[in-house]
């Protein structure tokens, strides 16, 4: 049914799978119990209620869900003999593949057209309020890509920040476990949602830009240093090429937000990368306090912000190119990547069923407005084939068995729309606020059983998840909202 009465049966759904319905139950209501192929204890281990279920996630501080496994490969494979060190340099996805003159025509509608929106307030999401709202939750980050010295303070760190030497201290010692349990709580006071480690080694490296995406765009060494420098003479960023850690932290986007799709949503995006980089600064003072760099990143990375969410065991890569979490789904911005010369303990990557869920889902890539997702079964080593004027090796690096993201399609799509988009994230499967029961039992089987993929991106739709309908874009300012636009009541690493 559809309108208001598949709103009441999805009340009524939620209602009756609270924690006095059993697995069986659930599964028997699915209409799957007695299949047998064993899916009524795909989900183990065995629980008497639902709230069981949920409790499992908080079995040790900050602890994936019981469903989450470590695995020694990222569920995305990878060719590191042909993954190379990318030159991200001062690349436009947009400008490098058009004509100046197509550029110009572009922009000029684009503006001239969002000029029109907002003055007659005809586009529900585009109005001149709503664009006050991106340019508010962008307005921080953006501000501090201008400053003048910023990549020297992001390699190098605040002069202003004193060191154990200037306290008359010792540095902090500590184990390897020690010492990310600490920056784990640290960055979680600062703001970030999920943390993890991740070692930088041979391979990994590759991972690093060749040069720094900003500034005069400096090329990025490994030399034996006793600490991070930027030498502006010869536009060089020096990294010591051993004892070096990742750091990486997410932090969550809200998700009524962003399923309005317009400037609400691109202010969601802007407020999250603001938020990230708010704990990046914050973490790199708590460790020049105690005696360590930290070499922080501006909002393009210091590598693939995804690869850097995967090798750190924060997510899987899904197909729409971004980083797919256990608790918040795609629903977080983004895979923060620091540099730091504490001792940390890596973690592993994490399999729980996400990236063999998009094989079968396709949702994003139905409902993506560019055409920029591949909406292929079948991975491929192969990136985006050229066509036109577009040269896809500009933007895609390979050595993934992935399905291609065409970003010069996405980034085309922002320019004529005057928006950064993010439907991909918005309608993703795993992108749930709810702290529902019904969802992480969904998540535990989707982790442990492929066969029920199908069924679950059915019931996704047939519950109308994702944006929001034109006609209601604008309750965002009247309806009560909480803090960030999040419900923190669902935090997978805390409740």
């Amino acid at each position: 049914t559809g309108g208001k009465d598949r709103k009441i049966n999805k009340e009524a759904f939620m209602s009756n799978f609270h924690s006095i319905v059993s697995r069986r139950d659930f599964m028997k209501a699915l209409g799957l119990a007695g299949a047998g192929v064993g899916t009524t204890t795909a989900v183990a281990p065995v629980f008497r209620d639902l709230d069981e279920v949920i409790s499992t996630s908080a079995e040790s501080d900050y602890a994936n869900p019981w469903w989450v496994k470590e695995v020694d490969q990222p569920t995305t494979e990878i060719d590191w003999n042909k993954l190379q060190r990318f030159q991200k340099g001062s690349y436009n996805n947009f400008t490098a593949h058009l004509t100046t003159e197509e550029v110009k025509a572009i922009q000029v509608k684009t503006k001239q057209e969002s000029i029109a929106r907002m003055t007659s307030s005809s586009k529900p999401g585009q109005t001149l309020r709503d664009n006050a709202i991106k340019m508010g939750g962008w307005a921080g980050v953006r501000y501090r890509m201008t400053l003048p010295n910023l990549t020297k303070d992001l390699v190098e760190g605040w002069n202003t920040v004193p060191t154990p030497e200037m306290l008359g201290v010792p540095k902090w010692q500590g184990t390897p476990e020690e010492a990310s349990n600490m920056i784990t709580q640290a960055l979680r006071f600062f703001g970030a949602s999920s943390v993890s480690f991740a070692e930088i080694n041979e391979n990994t490296r590759k991972m690093i830009w060749a040069q720094m995406p900003q500034g005069t765009y400096p090329d990025i060494t490994f030399e034996e240093a006793p600490k991070p420098s930027f030498n502006s003479v010869s536009n060089k960023v020096i990294i010591p090429d051993t004892g070096i850690y990742a750091v990486v932290h997410t932090v969550r986007q809200s998700l009524d937000t962003s399923s309005r799709v317009g400037y609400l949503s691109d202010g969601a995006a802007g407020q999250a990368y603001d938020n990230c980089d708010i704990a990046q600064w914050r973490l790199q003072a708590f460790l020049k306090v105690l005696g360590y760099f930290s070499v922080s990143q501006n909002i393009q990375g210091n590598g693939p912000i995804v690869g850097w969410g995967v090798m750190s065991g924060l997510g899987e890569q899904g197909r729409l190119a971004h980083l797919i979490t256990p608790g918040w789904g795609p629903m977080i911005r983004q895979s923060t990547m620091n540099i730091v010369n504490l001792p940390v303990a890596p973690k592993k990557p994490i399999d729980f069923g996400a990236r063999k869920f998009c094989i079968t889902c396709k949702k994003c890539a139905d409902l993506c407005p560019s055409g920029a997702l591949s909406k292929e079964t079948e991975l491929t080593w192969d990136i985006v084939k050229p066509y036109d004027s577009v040269k896809p090796n500009l933007f895609n690096n390979p050595g993934l068995n992935n399905w291609p993201f065409d970003h010069f399609k996405c980034n085309r799509y922002w320019n004529e729309s005057d928006t950064y988009c993010g439907v991909c994230q918005a309608v993703c499967v795993f992108s749930k606020d709810d702290a529902s029961s019904v969802h992480e039992i969904v998540k535990a089987t989707l982790a442990k059983t492929t066969m029920l993929n199908s069924f679950f991106v059915n019931m996704d739709k047939g519950f109308g998840y994702g944006l929001k309908p034109e006609d209601t874009i604008e309750e965002w300012w009247t309806n009560s909202f909480p803090v960030n636009g999040i419900h923190y009541d669902n935090d997978a690493y805390y409740n």
